[in-house]
């Protein structure tokens, strides 16, 4: 829903520009819905009734002393920031469903922001195992005072250089990028780009906030767990290379669940590649996504019963429910590894869906959101319109 009438010129042109650097501008990597496998919870496909997608599938697995037990796992992306309606209302009901919602492990994307980490982990308290890469916060004053994600002068600079000099790009992404880099945004922290890149339906003014101050969870993941979590680590797709969308994963032993990887891989935003730093390495988007599907899948080879969970852009095509394919060198991939996508199979309807009223420049059905799985027997999995969930025996 567009409401300008009340903006100014500027407020529009601040917003239209930040929209086209956003990597979500398309709205692939918000509200996708239905993640397979493994009880996996999507907000992606909600309204603001709060309509949620549930996907039930079940798998068994039997412990060294014989006994079955079932385990549910969930994939949530929340979309929490402004390019997506209603994020003031929307986030504590996300929060209210992290804290009542029946899971035993979840992995949820886009949480960049640290108040909204904050809120998350205080509600949940010491009840659920919260985890995420480590939150960047700038500071001032010699270290002893937190500062807001872009604090100094070069922030502004380069932020009012954007404004002045990108506007007329807006509709043109790639170049857009390029009008950026020459105004210095990638000498820039990575926390300042990414709260940029992110808040750019405010004008980026979150960014420069000096009485909230907060820090960024750059690549947005987070993973919850009712179980013991033995060990839990961040792993970032490109290691030491700053970029508009910087992405990663968290892998994490679970006691009872076994190895699983919580991830937002790199989504279909635009046919031009657009990452500055990462053009002599990728010629596209299939081909970095491609790229982060094989590091999960390395990642993978030295556990035999394996979870691949998350936002992983991309998925099949399924004719039977006008579901278009993306990414899908990626999909097959997964399938080669000896993944299966029991979602896919058993039920087969979009997870990013265009008739989901938070979805806006987006003309195809995709199956983007996944539970893999490896070694796992899978009894069934269903479709329901509430939460996207998937349990399975262990």
């Amino acid at each position: 829903m567009k409401r300008h009438s009340k903006k100014s010129h500027v407020d529009l042109i601040k917003k239209e520009l930040f929209r086209s650097l956003h990597p979500i501008n398309s709205g692939r990597d918000t509200f996708q819905g239905v993640t397979p496998v493994l009880t996996y919870m999507s907000h992606r496909n909600h309204t603001m009734a709060s309509m949620q997608l549930l996907l039930l599938t079940s798998l068994c697995m039997t412990s060294l002393l014989g006994v079955v037990q079932t385990v549910k796992i969930q994939s949530f992306n929340v979309g929490l920031t402004n390019f997506i309606s209603h994020y003031t209302e929307r986030l504590p009901r996300v929060i209210r469903a992290l804290e009542s919602g029946d899971y035993d492990v979840m992995c949820l994307q886009e949480v960049w922001y640290g108040n909204d980490v904050a809120r998350i982990r205080k509600k949940l308290n010491r009840k659920v195992f919260a985890y995420t890469p480590r939150l960047y916060q700038k500071t001032m004053l010699w270290g002893l005072l937190n500062a807001p994600p872009c604090h100094g002068s070069d922030a502004a600079l380069s932020v009012a250089c954007i404004l002045s000099t990108c506007t007329s790009l807006a509709s043109e992404r790639a170049a857009l990028v390029n009008c950026t880099v020459r105004c210095g945004i990638m000498s820039l922290s990575q926390t300042c780009i990414s709260c940029l890149v992110n808040s750019a339906a405010e004008g980026g003014l979150r960014c420069f906030d000096y009485l909230t101050r907060e820090a960024m969870n750059v690549p947005g993941v987070m993973l919850l767990s009712k179980k013991k979590v033995n060990s839990v680590k961040t792993v970032y797709f490109e290691l030491n290379v700053k970029q508009i969308s910087k992405r990663a994963y968290i892998e994490a032993e679970i006691e009872g669940v076994g190895t699983v990887f919580c991830s937002h891989s790199t989504s279909n935003v635009a046919s031009d590649f657009y990452e500055p730093n990462l053009r002599q390495k990728y010629s596209s988007f299939a081909e970095q996504n491609l790229a982060n599907s094989r590091q999960l899948t390395n990642a993978a080879l030295s556990t035999s019963k394996p979870l691949i969970i998350g936002d992983l852009n991309t998925g099949p095509g399924v004719p039977a429910f006008n579901v278009t394919a993306d990414f899908e060198d990626s999909y097959n991939h997964f399938l080669s590894e000896g993944f299966t996508s029991p979602y896919v199979t058993m039920v087969g309807r979009c997870t990013f869906c265009v008739q989901n009223p938070l979805v806006s420049d987006w003309e195809q059905n995709n199956l983007i959101d996944h539970v893999l799985v490896r070694n796992r027997t899978v009894l069934s999995a269903k479709f329901v319109p509430m939460v996207s969930n998937f349990s399975f025996c262990a």
